[in-house]
């Protein structure tokens, strides 16, 4: 059976990190065949320059592109979340300088570029920041569509509020124009939004686990996750949710989720709500919106991937 074909849109991010590790790792079920970053957690230079050494950490080199994108939403003011991924966006965890250049091809062309030589193979997208490379890239090239299976996002909220406002979670609110193009796209889409994510919060016998298994990469995820709670628990007072990361589990392992059909709004009027995301729950919706998530399931299948680089 023919592997799936991913590429992920990522703004590294301590979770985005994580997620990258998990992906890589998980290479008898899928194939990442590129990483395109935008600005979002951290500036763009610190997005592109993260997911660079996540690569190599991985042991992957020039064979899975690292494409600069957008570096800016499409057209409110930038915001970032240094106060979460530190002023590094990884957490200040000390990592050696990334070798392996990026790729001169701009994000954006690149998706229009692969998504349109996978007509016959159509291939998933990974979202875990802000849409606005891929609302580009639907503007630019609206027929890329049908390179793509489908749409795994983590983004949004509904019944458990924002992260960043009490409406909006962080991805939307850095560029609900994107969004909310992106959610009109059509094409079918997962959401691991703050419903589910927060049901998966990572607890410190979890991160020991992890950094028990004893590689490099499980050492380096373990140091990710401890950063993402002490940086979680200053802000929140509590461990931090497997935002991103989850992204890639429901990948690998969909029945440890649950979820409902819907179409989703998304409030790009300014006010308090700028940023919120409505799904509206009906049978005949291109997005899963998942709602219930088996905690112990998830951490299990990461570590169970993480543990992969020891073998």
């Amino acid at each position: 059976m023919r592997k799936r074909q991913i590429i992920i849109d990522c703004d590294p991010g301590l979770d985005d990190a994580v997620a990258l590790l998990t992906a890589f790792a998980a290479s008898d079920m899928m194939d990442v065949a590129g990483i395109t970053t935008a600005a979002g957690n951290v500036r763009a230079e610190l997005t592109l320059r993260n997911a660079r050494i996540i690569r190599e950490l991985a042991g992957r080199g020039r064979e899975v592109p690292v494409c600069a994108g957008a570096p800016g939403p499409l057209l409110r003011d930038p915001v970032t979340a240094e106060d979460f991924h530190g002023t590094t966006g990884l957490g200040n965890v000390v990592f050696p300088k990334p070798r392996v250049r990026a790729s001169r091809a701009h994000g954006v062309n690149y998706l229009v570029r692969t998504l349109r030589a996978a007509r016959g193979q159509p291939m998933t997208l990974v979202v875990t920041g802000p849409m606005t490379n891929l609302a580009l890239a639907l503007a630019m090239a609206p027929d890329i569509v049908s390179g793509l299976d489908e749409i795994v996002v983590m983004g949004g909220a509904d019944v458990e509020g924002g992260n960043i406002t009490p409406y909006a979670e962080f991805n939307v609110f850095a560029d609900p124009h994107a969004a909310a193009a992106v959610f009109r796209c059509g094409v079918p889409m997962r959401v691991l939004s703050l419903d589910v994510t927060h049901q998966l919060l990572t607890s410190d016998e979890q991160v020991g686990r992890i950094r028990a298994l004893g590689s490099t990469q499980a050492v380096a995820a373990a140091d990710l996750l401890a950063a993402s709670n002490r940086l979680e628990e200053n802000e929140k007072g509590r461990h931090a949710p497997l935002h991103d990361p989850s992204t890639i589990i429901a990948l690998l392992r969909p029945d440890l989720f649950e979820g409902r059909k819907a179409e989703v709004k998304v409030i790009t009027e300014e006010g308090e709500e700028f940023g919120r995301t409505i799904p509206d729950y009906r049978e005949d919706g291109h997005v899963l919106w998942y709602t219930q998530a088996d905690a112990d399931g998830v951490f299990s299948e990461m570590l169970g991937q993480i543990a992969r680089y020891g073998e």
